[in-house]
């Protein structure tokens, strides 16, 4: 499942875009995990690998700081409140 396909229910355009870039780094994240699963693999094949996955997880750690933290905030004490399950 591709989460860029399809519509994010986010008024915030900040808040969408980033949580769109989220979405294809953790898509990221698991095909270099699957990857990793292989059989098979090479030094070389597994060193770049690996060195994907770094780049990936500095990435996200750099992406989910405190101002994306706040904005999901925001957009939580923006909706509506409700007694209704989900």
């Amino acid at each position: 499942m591709q989460t860029t396909d399809r519509p994010i229910a986010i008024h915030n355009r900040t808040l969408n875009t980033l949580t769109r870039e989220l979405g294809s780094e953790c898509q990221k994240v698991v095909t270099l995990l699957g990857q990793l699963q292989l059989p098979n693999l090479s030094p070389s094949q597994q060193a770049t690998i690996l060195a994907d996955l770094l780049t990936s997880t500095i990435h996200l750690h750099t992406h989910c700081g405190e101002d994306f933290q706040d904005l999901i905030s925001d957009a939580l004490e923006a909706l509506p409140d409700t007694d209704e399950p989900d």
